[in-house]
C-alpha cells in the first residue's frame, strides 16, 4: 500500500533529539541537539496548536552571513524531507548550484509518521475505507503563523524568500497552501501531489494563479507512478496536468513543470531535490561559470585594505593563480567572482561587491549593506 511504503520511508528520516529544553511562544522547544555536523540541528518543538511534537532539523548554508540585516532564503520541506532535503539542499547551496538557503525539514517523532495523513490534507477523503485527513488547515497555521516566526526569530531567514516543499500527500499540502494564500511562500516545488483525494483543489489553484504576484512553482510528477496498480499512474498523472493546466501561462506565476521518465512515485525524490531547488532559488551566477583573469592593470584598481565601519578591514589581494580575494577580519577569505564592472559576486557571503572610486559597497543579495571606504593601497 502506497501509505505504507512512504510512512516507512518518513519513519527512517525522522531525526531525534537529546539535550537543553527551552521555551518559545506558542511552540516549545522540548529538546535541541547542538549542531552536528557543523550547520545541522535537530529540534524537537511540541505545537500548543496541534497538541503534539514535532521533529525540525535545520540545515544551514556555509555562506558567511556578516552583514548587518543580511538575510537568507528558507525552505521547509514536508515529511522530514525524507531525510533527503536537508543535507542535499545543504550541498547544493555549499557548492554554488542554487542561492544559499536555510533548509527546514518539517516531520514526525518515530512512530507517529502517519499523523501526515492528517496534517497534510485540508479537506478529509477515503482510501480502501478508511477516512482521514482534514487537519490540513491547523497544519497550515501552524506552518506560517507559530514554525516560521520561531525559524526567522533563530536564524537569518528571509520572511519574504521561504519556500514550501512537499511530495505526495505534501505535494497536495503545498498546492492548497498556494490556493489559499499564494503569497505566503516566495516558491513552492510541489511534487506528484496527490490531487485526486481533494477533488476542489485544481479549480482553487487556477483561481488563485493570478494573484500570485510572481510567485516560482516547480511542478513534477514521475512517468511510472503507480506502475502496476490499475489505473494508478493515470490518477497521479492526471492531478499533475490539472494542476499545469491550472498554473500554465498565468502572469502571476513563474513555472517549470517536468515529468521525470522512467521514474515512480518515490524513485525520483532525490532528482527534485537537485533541479527544484535551483529551479526556485537560482544561484547568482551560472554553475562553472567561466572566470577570466582580469588584466594586472585593473586588478590593481582593487587591492588593498577597505575600512568597515565595526573598524574591521576588508582586504582585497591577488592570489598566485591570479584571482581576485576579499577578506574580512575574523572570517576566512573568499573568492570573488567578477559580474559586472567594478563588481563581484562572493559565492561564501552570498553578497556582491561593487568598487567605486572611493572604496566598496558589500550588498548581501538578501539584504543587508555595509559601507567599506578605501584605506590603503599596496
Amino acid at each position: 500500500m502506497m501509505l505504507r511504503a512512504i510512512a516507512t520511508v518518513l519513519a527512517m528520516g525522522v531525526a531525534l533529539a537529546a539535550t537543553a529544553a527551552a521555551n518559545a511562544e506558542p511552540l516549545k522547544v522540548v529538546s535541541e541537539n547542538p549542531a552536528m555536523p557543523p550547520g545541522y540541528t535537530r529540534l524537537v518543538l511540541h505545537s500548543d496548536r496541534i497538541g503534539r511534537d514535532f521533529a525540525v532539523t535545520v540545515n544551514t548554508p556555509s555562506a558567511t552571513v556578516f552583514l548587518p540585516g543580511q538575510k537568507l532564503p528558507a525552505i521547509y520541506a514536508l515529511d522530514s524531507g525524507y531525510g533527503l532535503a536537508g543535507p542535499q539542499g545543504a550541498l547544493l547551496s555549499n557548492t554554488s548550484a542554487m542561492e544559499p538557503a536555510i533548509i527546514v525539514s518539517v516531520g514526525y517523532l518515530p512512530g507517529q509518521a502517519l499523523f501526515r495523513n492528517t496534517d497534510l490534507l485540508h479537506n478529509k477523503t477515503t482510501q480502501d475505507k478508511s477516512p482521514y485527513g482534514g487537519g490540513g488547515a491547523a497544519f497550515e497555521a501552524f506552518l506560517l503563523e507559530d514554525l516560521k516566526p520561531f525559524i526567522e526569530a533563530k536564524y537569518p531567514a528571509d520572511p519574504a524568500r521561504s519556500v514550501l516543499f512537499g511530495h505526495s500527500f505534501g505535494g497536495l499540502f503545498a498546492a492548497n497552501v498556494f490556493a489559499d494564500k499564494p503569497d505566503a511562500f516566495y516558491g513552492y516545488i510541489i511534487g506528484s501531489a496527490s490531487a485526486w483525494a481533494d477533488p476542489a483543489l485544481i479549480a482553487r489553484v487556477a483561481a488563485a494563479a493570478p494573484k500570485a504576484h510572481g510567485r516560482r512553482i516547480y511542478l513534477t510528477v514521475g512517468e511510472k507512478e503507480g506502475a502496476g496498480k490499475p489505473g494508478g499512474s493515470a490518477q497521479m498523472t492526471d492531478g499533475y496536468n490539472g494542476l499545469l493546466k491550472a498554473l500554465k501561462g498565468q502572469p502571476g506565476v513563474i513555472l517549470k513543470a517536468r515529468i521525470y521518465k522512467g521514474e515512480t512515485h518515490l524513485s525520483y525524490y532525490p532528482r527534485l531535490v537537485a533541479d527544484g531547488f535551483p529551479a526556485v532559488l537560482p544561484p547568482a551566477m551560472a554553475l562553472g561559470a567561466y572566470q577570466a583573469k582580469l588584466p594586472a592593470a585593473i586588478m590593481a584598481k582593487y587591492v588593498g585594505d577597505y575600512r568597515l565601519p565595526d573598524g574591521r578591514t576588508f582586504s582585497i589581494s591577488v592570489d598566485k593563480d591570479g584571482f581576485v580575494n576579499g577578506h574580512v577580519s575574523g572570517f576566512p577569505p573568499i573568492g570573488l567572482q567578477q559580474n559586472g564592472p567594478d563588481r563581484f559576486y562572493a559565492a561564501a557571503a552570498d553578497a556582491n561587491i561593487t568598487f567605486d572610486a572611493t572604496g566598496a559597497t558589500l550588498a548581501g543579495l538578501d539584504g543587508g549593506t555595509m559601507r567599506a571606504e578605501r584605506a590603503k593601497t599596496p
